[in-house]
């Protein structure tokens, strides 16, 4: 027998993970598992005989068998999954219930105390395995997911990782009710994109005139009424940043400024507009949004990161892709590689939910080199334009969906991430009535958090 790694065996309160086989993929797996979402400590036990696991032996000692199944001991069989180095197609079959069943082949594990391989279900959700061998990309080039494939949508309504990782500790706490915890606590984060600071301010006179000539031949008499007090000196709509800042907490906010522009969806505003750069001075708390098309560039996201340490003179260490647009697993590994350590752009685009199926930071498995990262990925779980574009909700409906939301992570203890624009705050056209949300969202997790 190989203990992999040496732990302190006198712990009785040490649960001891016995497999037949061990890999990066079961490291990891357990680690998000047992470590990230439950608190337990562990240690992963390589036998080469099953016979010298019995009762007298172990001596009371929490003990789960992965891959094999011995009565009187929890156990989780053995799907293949996690121990493949490869990445192909895979036959997943979804099961409904309380607990999402993933099988990926037809064996009959009802001796099991779990009788799938949850290991490999989870491995399988949170590494969004499915996009690393689907040709599947919508209009921006971002991941779909594959026809004929999981219901994610559904699946993703829920955090299944937690879910999956409670279900095994109500078993362990069958035999072990005594299993040693890391207390979790709620907490939350208000992210910010900042795509357009300035929504009349600081631009050409051309392009001013050619939005002021167009608002008038579209005969919004209002919009032309507020852009002529704003180019006489009133407040821009959109420069709502001392706003932000008295409301929310300086250690609960981050904002991603888009310094670049290499194509139309890129905004306006860069590195060479003063008033940005004076701006992304004054706000200490900030991270890159690479542009549009930068997410399968290294050398541009890194020049860009380059950008703002030199307008902010510090080291920039977080990021979230513009349009939320990433490819697995080069957009993670060139953001990586250009020494980001947090990346905040898992979060879903056209529902509110868990993408990754995770509510707290957790490490990137890259599937293609088979190794655990020094990324930590950071899921958000709502997006404003998600809620008044694509779902198409009113401001008082999208609050009720915010704050199912949250009552959903602060159920599990989790990590709440949400993702504001500056200009949905700005009270203008369809982002009317929306400061509501913004000003709601924050006081119920003011609440939430004490």
């Amino acid at each position: 027998m190989v203990i992999l790694p040496p732990k302190n065996l006198l712990n009785i309160r040490l649960l001891r993970i016995y497999t037949l086989a061990t890999s990066e993929r079961l490291h990891y797996i357990t680690g998000i598992i047992f470590h990230t979402i439950l608190g337990i400590e562990y240690e992963i036990v390589l036998v080469t005989d099953q016979s010298i696991i019995t009762s007298e032996s172990l001596n009371n000692v929490p003990v789960l068998l992965y891959g094999f199944h011995i009565e009187g001991f929890i156990s989780i069989p053995d799907d293949a999954l996690l121990f493949e180095s490869g990445i192909r197609g895979q036959n997943e079959n979804l099961i409904p219930g309380p607990v999402p069943k993933i099988k990926f082949n037809n064996n009959d594990f009802n001796a099991y105390t779990v009788d799938f391989d949850i290991f490999s279900a989870c491995f399988y959700l949170v590494t969004q395995y499915q996009h690393y061998h689907s040709d599947a990309f919508d209009e921006h080039g971002r991941h779909m997911d594959p026809k004929e494939s999981l219901p994610y949508k559904e699946l993703q309504s829920q955090p299944i990782a937690e879910i999956y990782a409670n279900h095994i500790l109500s078993k362990l706490h069958t035999l072990y009710p005594a299993l040693l915890q890391k207390p979790k606590v709620f907490d939350y984060k208000i992210t910010f994109d900042i795509d357009s600071p300035y929504l009349y301010k600081h631009k050409s006179a051309i392009i001013a005139l050619g939005s002021m000539f167009k608002n008038l031949m579209r005969l919004k008499w209002s919009t032309v009424s507020t852009q002529v007090k704003v180019m006489l000196g009133a407040q821009d709509p959109n420069d709502v940043f001392d706003y932000i800042l008295e409301k929310v907490y300086k250690n609960k906010i981050l904002f991603f400024f888009l310094i670049n522009r290499h194509s139309k969806h890129d905004g306006r505003h860069t590195y060479k507009t003063k008033a940005y750069t004076s701006l992304i001075k004054k706000i200490a708390v900030s991270g890159i949004h690479p542009s549009y098309t930068s997410y399968m560039d290294s050398e541009m996201i890194q020049k860009e990161i380059s950008m703002l340490e030199k307008i902010t003179e510090r080291k920039i260490c977080a990021s979230r892709m513009h349009f939320l647009k990433y490819r697995l697993p080069e957009t993670f590994a060139y953001l990586s590689q250009s020494g980001i350590t947090d990346d905040y752009t898992i979060c879903p685009i056209h529902h509110t939910g868990f993408k990754s199926y995770m509510i707290r930071p957790y490490k990137w498995f890259d599937l293609s080199t088979n190794s655990i990262s020094d990324l930590t990925l950071h899921p958000t779980l709502v997006m404003d334009r998600t809620l008044q574009k694509y779902m198409q909700l009113q401001p008082e409906q999208a609050w009720v969906e915010i704050k199912n939301i949250i009552d959903i992570t602060r159920s599990y203890n989790g990590i709440f991430t949400i993702l504001f624009h500056n200009d949905s705050l700005s009270e203008t056209d369809a982002w009317r009535g929306w400061k509501m949300v913004f000003e709601n969202t924050i006081s119920y997790l003011s609440h939430k958090n004490q």
